[in-house]
């Protein structure tokens, strides 16, 4: 699926690269992220696999699950985040 946005269970699936400034405003899934900045909304629970490279905002109750790496700033104003390797 390759290229394709779909929905599993709650979650919005992204597969096709993205890059560029990024926000997040309903649980999402991007399974081959480049991007310059990311702004998670209130709430929003996103999971990305691959790189931030200037800074990530979570918003308050917002949940980031991050398979890979942030090279720049994290702004957290009251969110969750979960870095895995």
């Amino acid at each position: 699926m390759t290229g394709e946005i779909y929905t599993m269970n709650s979650f919005r699936v992204v597969d096709a690269e993205t890059k560029g400034e990024v926000t997040i405003t309903r649980d999402t899934q991007y399974n081959n992220i480049n991007a310059s900045k990311v702004l998670i909304e209130e709430e929003v629970t996103a999971r990305l696999y691959g790189t931030v490279t200037e800074k990530v905002i979570l918003k308050k109750g917002s949940r980031l699950y991050l398979h890979g790496a942030i090279l720049g700033e994290i702004e957290n104003e009251g969110g969750e985040l979960y870095l895995f390797k």
